[in-house]
């Protein structure tokens, strides 16, 4: 028995003794890759930010607000870190890491989307955008509580975590040896040169009447804590709704309520509120590739407005 248990081990420890080395390599690599998923963490955790003032949000912020743009015109230094897919929940987690790694900024422009701020996530999204860290307790949080596949060992048993993901594992040994993925983003920010899809039409044939958000009472008090956290920290947040493709507008039948129980709560904090529903940009389908999302054309018109409006509220 003793010499079974003796073979046993030394046949468990030869395959670990190989795992536990490249687990390393993939997970230190894909910190610092440009891959989509990894290059904004990978800030955050390293951190290497330091702005002073940060945009937040889903994909909403992540491909309409430029810092390049927006600092040339306020002289800041800004940082994008919209989430795609995400609702307001887990920006507030993402802020809360930042947070953890980097000085605190002096604002925070916040894009208040409609099917992002009134309700909660019930799935990760892109849940592979946390893998490399998941010994952290606050990402491991995250993906325990948003992750419906989550096990154990992905945490705990070296490269399980990967399974099935032979691509980022090509890209954290590459990245590892200098050769990884080129960022895309800038600070964030990623124009994109997408031609108009079809999304919205197919949405219509589903809805022909409109569709009714679904406001959740525990996201209006999210939204509450999220405020009060900014002010325990003297962050002066700012409101900002981009542009909708002016055709969708009267498909979301509860728009009008759902704006103004956010404006509800932006007054009553004193936030100010940017609104670009009702923007020249929402006229023509040349500045979308979407209802909801802006080209990189007419993010870079909106950044530059958003600048100018943000400079009269600042100086």
């Amino acid at each position: 028995m003793k010499r079974f248990l003796i073979r046993l081990a030394i046949f468990c420890a030869v395959p670990l003794a190989l795992l536990l080395p490249l687990s390393w390599v993939v997970d230190t690599g894909l910190k610092k890759s440009g891959h989509f998923f990894y290059s904004e963490w990978g800030d955050i955790f390293g951190g290497r930010i330091k702005a002073n003032m940060l945009f937040m949000g889903s994909s909403r912020a992540w491909v309409h607000f430029s810092p390049t743009i927006i600092d040339s015109v306020l002289g800041t230094q800004s940082y994008n870190l919209g989430m795609d897919g995400t609702s307001l929940d887990l920006q507030f987690e993402r802020l809360k890491i930042y947070l953890k790694h980097n000085p605190a900024p002096r604002y925070i422009v916040q894009e208040v989307s409609l099917n992002t701020t009134v309700v909660r996530a019930k799935e990760l999204p892109h849940y592979e955008q946390f893998l490399p860290w998941l010994n952290d307790a606050d990402v491991w949080h995250i993906y325990t509580e948003k992750y419906s596949n989550v096990s154990p060992a992905d945490r705990y048993f070296p490269l399980f975590k990967y399974n099935n993901q032979l691509v980022l594992l090509k890209e954290g040994i590459m990245s590892f040896a200098g050769h990884g993925m080129a960022r895309a983003k800038v600070r964030g920010f990623q124009g994109q040169l997408l031609p108009w899809d079809t999304s919205f039409d197919d949405f219509v044939r589903l809805h022909p009447s409109g569709y009714a958000l679904p406001i959740e009472d525990s996201s209006l008090q999210l939204l509450q804590d999220y405020i009060q956290f900014c002010n325990d920290r003297h962050i002066q947040l700012i409101f900002v709704y981009a542009p909708y493709y002016y055709k969708a507008e009267k498909y979301i039948t509860n728009l009008n309520y759902i704006k103004g129980e956010v404006s509800k709560v932006a007054a009553l904090h004193q936030i100010p509120m940017l609104d670009y529903t009702r923007n020249y940009l929402d006229s023509s389908q040349q500045y979308f590739y979407n209802s909801q999302h802006l080209n990189k054309l007419g993010a870079e018109l909106l950044s530059q407005q958003v600048a100018q409006d943000i400079r009269r509220l600042i100086h």
